[in-house]
């Protein structure tokens, strides 16, 4: 399962989130999005969890949490527009 983190403090880092999402199970493809040319954390991120129930245990436990004085989202990931596309075409006849 896909899973977005939003509200992240600009100095949170990938093996911050590994942290505190391992401890509900396997996580992999974690990506924190940064601005292209200053590297600096545009304050979300993106990161997979391939068992589903640990995932939403993990999405309910942690949404609303801090880290660093900052609130944070975490939801399921909405399907980007480029998946949306690509699904829209497959199901045409």
């Amino acid at each position: 399962m896909r899973i977005y983190v939003g509200n992240l403090p600009k100095d949170a880092e990938e093996d911050d989130l590994l942290e505190m999402f391992s401890e509900y199970g396997a996580v992999r493809n974690i990506k924190i999005i940064r601005d292209r040319y200053s590297n600096i954390s545009r304050g979300y991120a993106f990161l997979e969890m391939p068992d589903e129930t640990a995932a939403l245990q993990a999405i309910e436990d942690w949404d609303q949490g801090s880290i660093d004085d900052h609130v944070i989202r975490v939801d399921v990931a909405k399907a980007s527009l480029k998946e949306t596309q690509i699904y829209r075409e497959s199901i045409r006849v």
